[in-house]
């Protein structure tokens, strides 16, 4: 097959990309639902092999398919999960073709439609060149910041020269056939502490004999909102508090979380240490009964950014230049939000995002991707494949 017949060669294969995409959004991956995610991994796993791809277990439960001989350069891994946030014994379960080239269902966007676009794409280029490497890495629990792969994407075991994420190409307004789609060239960090303010409770007719837990974390609060600066891309926010017993008492105990997000490691770890500064703070000292107000506090995830690059800009490019070959509306775009990719980023692999499938709605019920443009995705991952393998 040559590229100019790559079109038509979708075309034919629709049929069972849709009945592939169909099984996996029935079969529910729910990150703590460990069985059904290892019945997607299987499914997933067989597709492959039926397509002569190979398939092998990482770090237990985590999938790696392999296209092509393992050794030419440059290795380029796309970059997947399994696992949803939709639970088995919701009310969104299934997956719908609602009309207009519009399907629903959970997971049909994040990411199962990425996955699939993958897996096509790796088909199609081993149709199309005899020497190339291409792997795709399908995480179990991506969505809990993939806790059992991490370290080995941060410990360089892909060993790729190039990594694209195949989380959803979002479009830039309501998802139409018309609308833009981006390509990610950055992806903020994100880190995450739970604490626990402790103070001296007594009774509130008394309040001279108590160290008030309520004010010292209001206290630090304040503080922890001055460490945002929105004009560098960093952003600190105080999402949970819970403390007290009773209208009438002192509290003694304040239990809260603060996250914070950031465009390069050093802000984040700057972040970190004023977040512990405040922290380790004494806000309140009641002299008559020698007690201060202190924090205990745990570290709940610290995931690095996938910064922007001179080498990430040419994937970017990459895409961009077959985007407009093909026709297809493309811009590049940041986000919030991590992924995978933020850590083979942080790796020190040249890393892009967001190639999946035109999606909107992700993690709410009305979940759903434009599947044309998901085909129109596979020609265009496809064919920036080629371009790395060959040029």
């Amino acid at each position: 097959m040559q590229l100019d017949n790559l079109s038509t060669w979708i075309s034919e294969q629709e049929p069972a990309i849709e009945a592939a995409l169909r099984n996996l959004v029935e079969i529910n991956t729910y990150t703590a639902n460990k069985a059904g995610v290892d019945d997607g991994m299987d499914a997933l796993s067989q597709l492959a092999q039926d397509h002569d791809l190979t398939t092998k277990t990482i770090n237990g439960r985590h999938r790696l398919i392999t296209a092509g001989d393992g050794t030419s350069k440059p290795r380029i891994m796309l970059i997947s999960h399994m696992d949803t946030v939709f639970p088995p014994n919701g009310d969104f379960v299934h997956y719908e073709d609602i009309g207009d080239g519009f399907r629903r269902g959970p997971g049909v966007g994040d990411i199962k439609g990425g996955i699939l676009i993958g897996l096509w794409s790796m088909i199609a280029l081993s149709k199309m060149v005899d020497n190339f490497d291409v792997q795709m890495i399908v995480s179990a629990d991506e969505e809990k910041g993939s806790p059992t792969i991490r370290d080995w994407y941060l410990g360089g075991h892909t060993k790729a020269n190039y990594c694209i994420g195949l989380e959803p190409g979002f479009p830039q307004g309501e998802l139409t056939p018309e609308v833009d789609l981006g390509v990610v060239y950055q992806r903020r960090g994100y880190g995450a502490y739970y604490f626990t303010v402790e103070g001296e409770a007594c009774h509130s007719g008394s309040p001279h004999l108590g160290v008030d837990a309520i004010e010292s974390y209001a206290r630090r609060v304040l503080d922890l909102k001055q460490l945002n600066d929105w004009d560098n891309g960093m952003s600190v926010t105080v999402g949970m508090g819970e403390g007290g017993i009773s209208p009438n008492t002192v509290a003694g105990t304040m239990k809260g979380t603060v996250s914070w997000r950031f465009e390069t490691q050093a802000d984040g770890d700057n972040i970190k240490a004023s977040i512990e500064e405040i922290f380790n703070r004494s806000y309140i000292t009641n002299e008559s009964i020698e007690r201060s107000d202190h924090v205990s506090y745990n570290l709940d995830a610290f995931i690095p950014p996938m910064e922007r690059s001179d080498e990430n800009q040419k994937l970017i490019d990459t895409v961009l230049a077959e985007s407009e070959r093909l026709g297809q509306n493309v811009v590049p775009i940041a986000r919030g939000g991590g992924s995978d990719a933020n850590f083979t980023s942080a790796a020190g692999t040249p890393s892009i995002c967001g190639m999946g499938a035109p999606a909107q709605g992700i993690h709410t019920i009305q979940e759903k991707i434009y599947f044309p443009g998901m085909l129109d995705r596979i020609n265009l991952l496809t064919s920036t494949l080629y371009r790395l393998v060959t040029e």
